[in-house]
């Protein structure tokens, strides 16, 4: 998400389009080798989530900049690096920041959204098939606890 506010505040201070501020974003993540947060899935070429929740936020009245950048994004990475398909996780950022959410908080979101995936996959697990763990010896290599 901080990608997003980025991008943004930078369209606003630079008196640039919210396209051109992703094309930048874009370039500047190629020219560093950086991965583009929100974009890129191993499964889907496109995400079937994404144009779900972009339709009811545009329907809610909640679409903003942050969906457009998040679409300026997408379409500037698919010209400039390859194409790479908004996911889950960029679709998510976007509203939140629309809806006024700070990173910080968004990203506590986040980790509940995956916690409660892992925690249904177990259950599912438990459930239906032969688990599957990997059941290994560890030695624990961290700071020792405080003392009194």
């Amino acid at each position: 998400m901080e990608l997003i506010a980025a991008g943004v505040a930078e369209a606003a201070h630079d008196k640039v389009t919210i396209g051109e501020a992703a094309v930048r974003a874009v370039d500047r993540a190629a020219a560093s080798r950086r991965r583009l947060p929100g974009l890129g899935h191993r499964v889907h070429t496109t995400d079937p989530r994404v144009a779900t929740l972009f339709t009811m936020a545009r329907t809610e009245g909640v679409a903003g900049d942050g969906i457009a950048f998040m679409e300026a994004l997408e379409a500037a990475a698919k010209t400039r690096i390859k194409p790479l398909p908004l996911n889950i996780d960029g679709a998510l950022a976007a509203i939140l920041h629309d809806i006024g959410f700070p990173p910080f908080s968004a990203r506590l979101i986040f980790i509940i959204g995956r916690v409660a995936g892992i925690a249904a996959e177990v259950a599912e697990e438990y459930a239906r098939e032969k688990p599957m763990r990997i059941k290994f010896d560890v030695e624990y290599d961290g700071a020792s606890p405080p003392t009194k």
